[in-house]
Parts: structure tokens; sequence; C-alpha cells
């Protein structure tokens, strides 16, 4: 059982840590894609306010007037996206620049990729290639287009690193990837930032974007499959440019977040392993002592009495190795807590406060899955069960804190008890089991979800009545109620629904424990047990707790039990 169940844990581990990826990609492109889109409609915005100053101008005018300079200056200097300004002229000349970039007054420009396509077909922005600053020995690649009176051309600069700086920020490991590139794989910008400049100049780098490019699938936004170079690739196209933004996550980001789950439900599995294994060895020898005991009295007739005595033990020891399988149902409301628990950390891992305490709720689990093995050890050595008092609001606190991540989707709990409760006769990692074991039954009663209340009430029984548990005494008690609005239970099965072993359950899904064992407790803490279900309408389950005042052994007052 502990293997399946560590199997099981390590599929859904790794489907959830594809998925949690997955989504983290998007949301990374997404958050690339809005920067990418902001910058260049700067640029764009830079282009229209230069368009609106040249449309009365000519080539001459334009060269020679100091306030367009001015202006190519100043919207420069306060965008910083922007690292200069150039206008072409009708001949493709340079005819003004705003800075010392890789184009020279008079100098032609022609030849430039930008200028082909703005002078033939092309409408629009038009993001040209990098091109290499032989002044500054620096790459730069233009936003350009048409100016509205047909003749000239305006040209603004981005500098690679400008991306470059951003990318590096938002990088969750130094081997991710995340680049800039145009529709023909052209490379803009890129982190990790090439060693050779020239590197600009050729396609791009990694095979996973030339196998993009030729399938067409480069303007499809969404992730990718797992590419050739083992990473995972999310890209979006920049708005309605051809230019995509793409992020390629290291896959030992996956991988190391997948041992760390799989470290903690292979300790958890591997501790029921072995406590569901020395159980099951006292069980067993217990068995064998008895039934030598039993072989024994059968050949001394003057003991046979003696031997009727230890043969009603043997079965005794025998129910033992029945309720060894009931231990499954707990240790697996440990396991699924501590599971819960780690898959919460995966996603809140930047949260440290919330970490720790998602670490101290797995602690408590781990620590209530002792003292239930320690139970079931006495209960094997057949050692007396220790009663103490219980902290009633504390535990309760500690048990909804942890029940809240593990029952799933569409089922909540409400909590509802006063700030201060006496302390109540009992154990608490007992009381913690029992209602657990009744929270999930609640949750086992509403396949659809619900709510779950929990209430906690301090409670004086001058005389018992009709709404209290038969059989209880008067005095002073803690009301705990666990109630549903689930399925219910018609009379038939609710008169034996208390009954060990009995359980409406499909096999494997329950073993019948549940209900009486916390009949058990309640009595065994001077209390009772009352259920109450309509068909239909739902259970409500309310356990009477006596408080200290009730408690037979006055004499030492043991301080309330509030280890978890």
């Amino acid at each position: 059982m502990p293997v399946l169940i560590f199997a099981a844990a390590a599929i859904w581990s790794w489907s959830d840590i594809i998925r949690e990826t997955r989504n983290r990609l998007e949301r990374t492109v997404d958050m690339l894609h809005e920067h990418a889109l902001r910058s260049i409609e700067t640029q764009e915005a830079i282009i229209e306010a230069v368009n609106l100053r040249i449309r009365n101008l000519t080539d001459a005018d334009i060269a020679e007037s100091d306030d367009l300079q001015e202006l190519l200056k100043q919207v420069v200097a306060e965008t910083h996206p922007s690292n200069g300004v150039a206008i072409i002229s009708s001949d493709n000349r340079v005819v003004m620049t705003s800075a010392d970039i890789p184009l020279r007054i008079g100098s032609s420009v022609a030849d430039r990729d930008y200028v082909r396509a703005l002078r033939g077909d092309h409408r629009g922005t038009y993001i040209g290639e990098v091109e290499i600053s032989q002044v500054a020995n620096t790459a730069l690649f233009p936003i350009s287009r048409r100016a509205s009176n047909g003749r000239n051309l305006i040209i603004s600069m981005f500098r690679p690193s400008y991306f470059e700086d951003f990318y590096k920020s938002v990088v969750e490991t130094p081997n991710d990837i995340v680049a800039l590139v145009r529709a023909d794989g052209k490379l803009l910008a890129r982190s990790p930032r090439p060693d050779d400049i020239e590197e600009y100049r050729r396609q791009i780098y990694s095979p996973i974007f030339d196998e993009v490019m030729s399938t067409g699938r480069a303007f499809t936004s969404g992730v990718l499959p797992l590419a050739p170079d083992r990473r995972y690739y999310a890209s979006r196209q920049v708005g309605s440019h051809p230019v995509l933004v793409v992020y390629g996550l290291d896959p030992a980001v996956l991988q190391r977040a997948w041992m760390r789950q799989l470290a903690m439900s292979g300790l958890a599995c591997l501790t029921a392993a072995l406590l569901l294994m020395l159980l099951t060895h006292l069980a067993q020898q217990s068995v064998r002592r008895e039934r030598a005991a039993l072989a024994a009295a059968r050949l001394e007739a003057e003991r046979r009495a003696d031997a009727e005595t230890r043969l009603r033990h043997a079965q005794r020891i025998d129910a033992l190795g029945q309720i060894v399988g009931g231990v499954a149902h707990d240790f697996n409301n440990v396991v699924m807590a501590v599971m819960a628990g780690t898959r919460a950390i995966s996603k809140r891992g930047d949260d440290a406060q919330e970490v720790r305490r998602i670490v101290e709720l797995i602690d408590a689990a781990a620590e209530r899955g002792g003292r239930l093995t320690k139970r079931m050890l006495h209960f094997a050595r057949r050692e007396d069960a220790r009663t103490d008092l219980v902290d009633i609001r504390e535990a309760l606190d500690s048990v909804t804190g942890l029940l809240g991540h593990t029952l799933g989707a569409g089922l909540r709990i409400a909590l509802d008890m006063p700030d201060r409760l006496p302390p109540a006769k009992g154990d608490r990692a007992e009381f913690e089991t029992v209602i657990v074991n009744l929270v999930v039954n609640a949750r086992d009663a509403m396949p659809d979800g619900g709510l779950i209340t929990i209430s906690a009430r301090e409670e004086i029984i001058a005389v018992a009545g009709p709404s209290h548990a038969p059989g209880l005494e008067p005095g002073h008690f803690i009301r705990v109620a666990v109630s549903d609005h689930g399925t219910g239970m018609d009379p038939d099965i609710l008169a034996r629904v208390g009954e060990a072993f009995f359980t409406t359950k499909p096999p494997g899904k329950g073993t019948g424990l549940g209900l009486a064992m916390a009949r058990g407790f309640a009595e065994h803490c001077g209390g009772a047990l009352r259920i109450d279900s309509e068909v239909g309408r739902g259970t409500t389950v309310t356990i009477w707790l006596a408080t200290y005042a009730r408690a037979k052994d006055t004499e030492a007052a043991p301080q309330p039990d509030s280890s978890a």
C-alpha cells in the first residue's frame, strides 16, 4: 500500500509540476510581451511626434531646422528605451540625427533592409535587423516608418541591452533563455547576452526556433512541447508586429522541484510502511504466544477454564490483526496532509511566512501519526490508555488548519466556538483523530462539495433530556458537533452505524471503525456520543466530553496537552 501511494504521489507530483510550469511560463511570457509591446509603442509615439513636425518641411528645411534638432534630442533624452532618432531624405540619405548612432548625416542607407521594405510594399512600422555601430562598437536595431509626406523615413534606434537587462532580472535560473526575435529568425535581443556581437547578425541560435519558424508555429501563443534542448518553451507574438518573445525554462528546475516533493512523499510512505510492519509483527508474536499457551492448556484438563480464558484473549489478539488494517485509514489522512502541504509549498515557495506555516502543519500531521502509532502499540501490549486534558479550541484550530489543505475543491470547514473553553478530559491525539475521521465521513457524504461545520460549546447538564445522548450523566461537559449537509442515513443504517466494522462505504474506502472509535473515546472520557441524521438533509455527530470538573482524579490536575 505505501508503495502504491508513493507511485501515485510521484505521478501526481510530476503532473502538478508540469501544469504549474506551463502556467508560470505563460504568465512570464505575458509579462515579457507587455514589456516589449509598451517599448515598441513608445518608439512609435516618438516617430509620430517627429512625423507631425516634418510633414510640411522639405529635405532642405529639415536639414537646416535647429528646432527640429532640439526636438529629436529632447524626445531621445526623455525616453529611456530610445537610443537615437534619424530622418531619411527622399533620396535615401540621412538628413538629421539626434545622436551619434550608426547613421551619419549625408550617408546613404539605401542598402538597409528597412529602407528597402518601406520604399517597397510595406506599410506601417518596420522592425529592422540588428546593426553594429562602428563608432561605439555596440548593437542597435531600428524601428522605422514612412512619414506622412510620403518622402521621408523616420528611424528610431533600440539597444538590445535595454531588453537584455530586463530579461536578466526576470529569469528564474541563469540557464533559462529569453529572446526577442523577428519572424525570419533574426535575433534582436537575448539573455544570456551573446559573447560575440556579430552573433546578432546570424539566425537564431537554438534548434527549437528553426523548427518553430519552419512549421509556422512561431505566432501561436502558448507553451511549446519539450524542445530538442530539453527546455520548455513559451512564446507570444508582440501585438501585430512580426516579432516574437520566447522564454525557455531550464529542465533542471522541474527535476529539482519533483525530487523535493518525492523526498517528502517517500519519507511519509516509508514511515507508514515501517509502522505497519511493526504492528503486524507485534500482532503475529502475540498470536503465536497465545496459541502456544492454548496448546499447553488442552493437555491439562484441570486447567480447562484457564485455557478458555486464553482462547478468548487469543480472539482479541486476532481482532488486533483486523484493526491493523484500519490503521491505514488514519495513516492515509496523515499522508494526504503531508502531500497537500508539499504541493502548497511548491506553489507558494516565494512566500516565506506561508511556507513556515505549512511546514508547521506538516509537522503537526507527522506528530499526530506518531501518537496514533503509540496508541496502537499500547493496545498491542495491553497497556491502559493515558488520560490527559485537552485544550479543545487549540486542538480544533490545529486540525481544521490542516484539513483545509486535504479535503479538496468544493469543500469548506466552518469553525464555531467561543474565545475561551475549559479543558476537557481525554487524549489530544485521539481527540484529533476522532475529529479527522468525522470530517472525512462528512466529506464522503457530500460528493458535490459543501460546508462542514465544527462547533464547540461549554454545557452544564442538570438533567439529561431527549436532546442528549442516551445514558449521559449530569455534569459539566464540552459539547463538540460535526455537521454536514450530505446524503444522510435512513433509520435502519443509523441504528447500526456505531457498530465496529460496519460501514456503508465501498470495499477499500472505509473500515467501519471511525464512529466506533469516536463512541469509545467519548465514553472513556466520561461523556457520550449521539448521531442525528436525515436522508437528503445531512448528519450531525455530537460528542460530549467531561471537563476537568468531572474528572475522577482531581488530586493532581495535569496541564492541557497543547502539543500538536
